[in-house]
């Protein structure tokens, strides 16, 4: 499918999905479809793309504008001014066998370069919390992860479990086996109890975009904002069915508009994939490689209106070589 297409069946999907919830109930948001071609329902009602209001900050430091009560949900634009590649970065550490000194190591990296985030799992988030404390660095805890195949109830303790003890973003793996199962309300009734037990955190909803379709990438991305969710996104990077990829994040952010955040993570390794990823309308880039990208890009405010024209076009320009070692990166 061209862009039009995918642009006139999210259309589709998501005027399906509000009508059923209008009705009580859930309309089969199966696209009617000849020759390849997404079928237009009579009427369908646009996604609705206006910018989140946030809240100014008080800093009036511009290169944090993306982290803390004011996360910027909006895909960038020149409008925005100039950003630091670290401003996208989720600095992450998922393995399982991740150490205290790994972890201490993580949380440094972060206040140096000043990421947007650490993302970690949920036994180090008191740790992270302390480590980064007088920082503007967030700490994100995931939960239900890799699989997302527990219950919602479990999902929702080790939500409200991680918030308690200090992390201030919460990135849940969504019921994958039940959107394939075309469970739909379920998915929703899922996130929604994440988000709840969530609160005041942000959610970001990874739906393992590589293991779906472009019709489940669009009704997982509807119910996520449905649900109340802030962000979207792509991967776990554990999946055998591959991370991010351009055309998921493209699609993820024609379906959410401005009023959530899409992060691509998995995969993106070098930074001109993350470059891509932030053309695509990615405002987080999930990666244990965000040191190689600022090494690379440079620490201050990049020109991107110039960058995102071309993003693959950096790797052969690229003088610091650290493209090529970013590329060790396991997420």
């Amino acid at each position: 499918m061209n862009e039009q297409e995918l642009s006139q069946l999210a259309d589709e999907i998501v005027a399906r999905i509000q009508g059923g919830r209008r009705q009580g109930k859930y309309a089969d948001a199966a696209v009617r479809a000849s020759g390849g071609q997404a079928g237009v329902r009579s009427g369908a009602q646009p996604i609705v793309r206006g910018a989140l209001a946030l809240k100014p900050d008080p800093t009036g430091a511009a290169d944090i504008a993306w982290r803390g009560p004011a996360v910027q949900t909006a895909a960038w634009s020149p409008a925005q001014g100039a950003r630091r590649v670290a401003d996208f970065v989720d600095h992450t550490l998922l393995k399982a066998e991740a150490t205290r000194a790994e972890v201490v190591k993580l949380c440094a990296e972060a206040k140096q370069h000043r990421f947007a985030a650490v993302c970690v799992n949920g036994s180090w988030v008191e740790l992270c919390v302390r480590e980064l404390r007088g920082t503007d660095v967030a700490v994100a805890a995931v939960v239900g992860f890799p699989l997302g195949a527990m219950t919602s109830r479990a999902k929702a303790f080790e939500a409200k479990e991680a918030v308690a003890t200090g992390a201030n973003e919460i990135d849940m793996v969504a019921a994958i086996g039940r959107m394939k199962s075309g469970e739909w309300a379920a998915v929703e009734d899922d996130i929604r109890a994440v988000v709840e037990a969530s609160r005041p955190a942000i959610v970001k909803v990874i739906i393992e975009s590589a293991a779906l379709t472009p019709e489940e990438i669009i009704k997982a991305c509807a119910l996520a904002k449905e649900a109340g969710a802030h962000f979207v996104k792509t991967s776990t990077g554990f999946h055998p069915s591959g991370g991010a990829s351009e055309q998921a994040v493209r699609l993820m952010r024609l379906v959410v508009g401005d009023a959530l955040g899409v992060k691509a993570s998995g995969g993106v390794r070098e930074c001109q994939s993350a470059l891509a990823m932030i053309a695509a309308g990615a405002n987080r880039i999930g990666t244990s490689s965000g040191v190689g990208f600022v090494t690379c890009l440079g620490p201050g405010p990049l020109p991107l209106a110039e960058l995102l024209k071309a993003p693959h076009a950096h790797g052969p320009v690229c003088t610091s070589g650290s493209c090529q070692s970013a590329a060790g990166g396991q997420y």
